[in-house]
């Protein structure tokens, strides 16, 4: 479903990518950690299209990410929802369904059951960030994409929406969907990930299958102290030295 192949990002006089390769095959739930500015969000925006490599290569589904045959293929969540703010909530889901030619009404449908069920006549600028977000993927996921990329998914949710997310991720997972999403809050999705690739100074450190170990536990392996680990600080383990095989 995904392949990085030495994919670097260079902005002037910084790196934000160097060298990453990655492969995420079908079904896979991977979960992306690092301090802030190692590179996460750069990731996944090279994989939603937005951003070309300086170097190396992106792909999604066998094309190039930029290709606009892959749109129908992933859906992107990012940290802040691109809405529409004098949209209704009602106008934001009909023109992301008509966008991806998805059935308007299963998009509004999906509203059920969410805090936005009795508002869908409120403007997107009137809700909280909270809401937003809640919003902003059901817009991603409006057209039942095989991949999704989330960016701080549960950021600004509070206890009752980040369990949704967690009961919607369930399902995702279930059907067999590829997720990957960046996150400092793994307690959401720590039994349903899969694997935990961890970057620093935007290369890849560490890249961890997790079989019946929870991702909280694999991460507390790695570095006891909480501070997430360079290659050069690494303990000899092998399952910290060692890259998943796709």
């Amino acid at each position: 479903m995904i392949a990085v192949e030495s994919a670097s990002v260079r902005y002037a006089g910084h790196t934000a990518l160097a060298e990453v390769g990655l492969t995420v095959g079908e079904g896979e739930f991977v979960a992306l950690v690092g301090h802030n500015g190692s590179g996460k969000t750069t990731l996944l925006r090279l994989l939603a299209g937005l951003e070309e490599p300086t170097s190396g290569r992106v792909a999604v589904a066998g094309r190039p990410a930029t290709a606009l045959a892959v749109r129908a293929e992933r859906g992107y969540a990012p940290a802040e929802p691109p809405l529409y703010d004098y949209l209704t909530v009602r106008e934001q889901l009909v023109l992301a369904a008509r966008l991806y030619d998805a059935p308007v009404r299963e998009a509004l449908a999906a509203l059920a059951g969410t805090a936005l069920e009795d508002r869908p006549d409120a403007l997107v600028r009137e809700l909280s960030l909270g809401i937003r977000k809640q919003l902003g993927l059901l817009v991603a996921t409006v057209h039942r994409p095989r991949l999704l990329l989330l960016d701080e998914p549960t950021n600004g949710l509070d206890s009752g929406a980040a369990g949704a997310l967690r009961a919607a991720a369930a399902d995702w997972r279930d059907q067999g969907r590829t997720v990957l999403f960046c996150t400092h809050d793994l307690g959401w999705a720590d039994e349903l990930v899969s694997r935990l690739v961890v970057l620093d100074h935007g290369a890849v450190r560490h890249d961890l299958r997790l079989d019946g170990e929870t991702a909280t536990a694999a991460l507390h392996r790695l570095d006891p102290t909480g501070t997430l680990l360079t290659t050069a600080d690494s303990p000899t383990h092998p399952a910290s030295t060692e890259p998943a095989t796709p």
